[in-house]
C-alpha cells in the first residue's frame, strides 16, 4: 500500500511539473512571437529600409526600360537584315534569270 501511495504521489508531482513546464513553454513562445512582431515593425518603419525599397523599385523600372529599348533595337536590326537578305535574293534571282535568258539566246544563235 505504501508503494502505491508513493507511486501516486510521484505521478501527481510529475504531472504538476509537466503542466508548469508546458505553461512556461507557451509563455516563452508567446513572448518570442511578440519580439519578432516588434522587430518586423521597426524594420518596416526604418527610413533606410524604405529608401532601399524605393531605390530598388526605381532601378527595376530603369532596367525594364533598358531591356525594352534593347529589344526594340534587336527587332529593328533583324528587320534591316531581313530586308537586305530579301534585296540580295531578288538581285541574285534577277541575275540568274538574265544569265539564263542570255544563255538561251546564245544557244539560239548557234
Amino acid at each position: 500500500m505504501r508503494a502505491l501511495i508513493l507511486i501516486a504521489a510521484a505521478a501527481l508531482s510529475l504531472a504538476a511539473c509537466s503542466d508548469q513546464h508546458a505553461t512556461e513553454i507557451k509563455e516563452g513562445a508567446k513572448a518570442a512571437g511578440q519580439d519578432i512582431k516588434d522587430a518586423a515593425g521597426q524594420i518596416a518603419s526604418d527610413p533606410d529600409v524604405k529608401e532601399a525599397g524605393t531605390a530598388l523599385k526605381e532601378s527595376t523600372k530603369e532596367v525594364a526600360g533598358d531591356l525594352k529599348a534593347a529589344a526594340g533595337d534587336a527587332v529593328d536590326a533583324t528587320k534591316a537584315a531581313g530586308e537586305k537578305a530579301g534585296d540580295a535574293a531578288k538581285d541574285a534571282g534577277a541575275d540568274a534569270k538574265k544569265e539564263v535568258h542570255e544563255a538561251t539566246a546564245d544557244d539560239g544563235k548557234k
